[in-house]
């Protein structure tokens, strides 16, 4: 079954997306969403089939692929990390590490210098709850991830807000010495201006 949440392309025919859930309804979307059921997974499209490349990820979310490097980077915002993975030319993935990251993160985009920046979700609960139009606000985050290899990386916070300037945010996209952040709910979205 599938529940597709973000897709990156390696070429026109070739791809990868994630699905964030295994079950849809009943006591298996519940163990998922509130227990942290780790069975959402990655899927590789080679122009012809689709192909499981890994398995067994607590909400599989946002993913981005770094060509220059060859690395493959997936979200997974129930257990606040991001996966990292060396992709091989039949595109099956080598996993390398998991990145603790301390907030729900969510979309992955890079910078000119590689960097990932990826909108978060600091306290689920809430943005849970707020999705279900039960929370007027939540709260959002952006963190900065520099990596440079396995063991080797920073992560940081750029932005924390309660919600009250933006609620929920989903990305952040850096151009020039500005940032494009997205949230889920709302028809508007929030520019930031850099300071490095």
């Amino acid at each position: 079954m599938f529940s597709p949440n973000d897709i990156v392309l390696i070429d026109e025919n070739r791809f990868y997306f994630t699905n964030d859930h295994k079950y849809t309804k009943g006591i298996g979307r519940f163990m998922e969403d509130y227990v942290g059921y780790s069975v959402s997974n990655v899927i590789y499209f080679d122009g012809e089939n689709y192909i499981e490349v890994d398995k067994g990820i607590a909400y599989a979310n946002g993913l981005n692929f770094d060509a220059k490097r060859n690395l493959l980077f997936v979200a997974s915002p129930r257990k606040f990390l991001v996966k990292v993975y060396s992709k091989n030319s039949d595109g099956s993935l080598n996993f390398i590490e998991d990145i603790p990251c301390g907030t729900g993160v969510d979309n992955i985009e890079f910078d000119t210098k590689g960097n990932l920046w990826i909108g978060a979700h600091p306290n689920l609960l809430k943005f849970t709850a707020y999705a279900k139009d039960k929370e007027e606000f939540s709260p959002s985050e952006i963190i900065k991830i520099e990596y440079k290899g396995k063991n080797d990386y920073t992560v940081e916070k750029i932005y924390v807000n309660d919600g009250t300037e933006m609620s929920a945010s989903t990305v952040a996209a850096p151009f020039g010495n500005l940032i494009f952040t997205g949230n889920v709910m709302d028809d508007k979205f929030l520019i930031l201006k850099r300071s490095d």
